[in-house]
């Protein structure tokens, strides 16, 4: 889409360009409601298709093993390009609410010009979307070679309680030293970009306790101590400073205390009962701004159906049919719907609050409420 212009009328009608503005932010409101829809009659014809594929390979799995492999990996190429369409769709909406909403921002101060000012200039033009990036097994293998190690992690726990006022520190050290803790582990400054990617893709934990290994026939086992596969949706990151990890948890012992004591009184009176909790604080709450936090997300995952295609087709990858479905450098502070710092924290019966994790996110669907500290 272009941008474009439009010159303020001398003598313009209020009501109508008060109008405009509206239907312009209305048909901007109504953009997630048309990608739902859009994005799962994409994921219906996308997984019928690779289905019936998928049939032919089981067919013909007897007679022709390499027929069998190029059916299954034509299912995979076609389910890789579904999540090329849901990509393209979200970048085309993020377009069009962007000019939708310059448009009616520009028309509605239309009804506010200054005496004697020169008719305004309306001029849109929409960003483009960031790089895609599709990275492979082998790849995910080499960042793997260069995980920090334990005393790379240590020495970056400790950058981080350096952040601390000296009077909860003894209290950010506990925690974060904590036999439950991985909040630095795994969302911490010391990560590289690559680290982050390679675990969207390729689920590679990047505190290197579940296991992660490429096979030789090429595909990728990822499993935690349970079996279960390491966990992690279409986004992952970290915090980029030593200040920014130390940010949140700071806000949270600020408000409860200084000692061990104060925090599980505090936290008691919050969960009341539960024994797991969940801190969710805004970025207005914690100081913490886009340079803090870096995120890779994987494009057209804005719908539920645009995830559930998204990770099917990493589920692919990972069985060795063929690359990954791509990922991109995401804004998490100012593009997400509702960001925050989540913190989680764990007790048992007469013990104290632990640390589990701390990391910064998005709540596209509002299923948490921000704490109030």
């Amino acid at each position: 889409m272009q941008g474009g212009s439009v010159t303020t009328p001398p003598d313009g009608d209020g009501d109508g360009v008060r109008h405009a503005a509206q239907t312009l932010r209305a048909a901007s409101a109504a953009l997630p409601d048309s990608a739902d829809q859009l994005d799962a009659r994409v994921r219906g014809i996308v997984e019928g298709a690779a289905g019936d594929v998928e049939k032919a390979a089981r067919r013909v799995a007897a007679a022709r093993a390499d027929g069998q492999q190029e059916l299954l990996e034509t299912a995979h190429e076609i389910r890789l390009a579904g999540t090329r369409m849901t990509a393209a769709r979200e970048d085309a909406f993020a377009e069009v609410a962007h000019v939708l909403g310059e448009y009616a921002d520009e028309i509605g101060a239309l009804l506010r010009p200054a005496d004697g000012e020169v008719p305004r200039v309306i001029s849109i033009q929409p960003p483009a979307p960031p790089e895609s990036m599709e990275t492979t097994a082998h790849d995910a293998a080499v960042v793997q070679q260069h995980l920090p190690d334990a005393a790379a992690q240590r020495r970056a726990i400790n950058q981080v309680v350096a952040q601390f006022p000296p009077k909860l520190q003894a209290l950010a050290r506990t925690l974060l030293f904590g036999r439950s803790s991985h909040a630095v582990q795994r969302h911490g400054h010391h990560l590289r970009r690559e680290d982050q990617v390679a675990r969207v893709q390729w689920r590679l934990d990047p505190a290197g306790v579940d296991l992660w290994q490429l096979q030789a026939d090429g595909t990728v086992s990822s499993q935690r101590w349970d079996g279960e596969q390491h966990q992690v949706g279409t986004t992952g990151g970290h915090y980029t400073s030593a200040a920014a990890v130390a940010k949140p948890l700071i806000a949270l012992l600020t408000a409860a205390g200084r000692t061990q004591a104060d925090l599980d009184r505090y936290l008691d009176a919050k969960a009341k009962g539960r024994s797991r909790i969940k801190i969710f604080l805004p970025p207005a709450d914690t100081g913490i701004t886009p340079e803090d936090v870096y995120t890779a997300r994987a494009p057209g995952t804005d719908t539920d159906s645009g995830q559930r295609m998204w990770k099917r087709a990493r589920e692919g990858s990972m069985d060795g049919w063929g690359d990954p479905p791509a990922v991109r450098d995401y804004d998490t502070v100012t593009l997400g719907r509702h960001p925050g710092s989540l913190i989680i924290l764990v007790n048992r019966p007469h013990q104290s609050w632990r640390l589990v994790t701390s990391y910064f996110m998005d709540d596209p669907e509002h299923q948490m409420t921000y704490t109030e500290l």
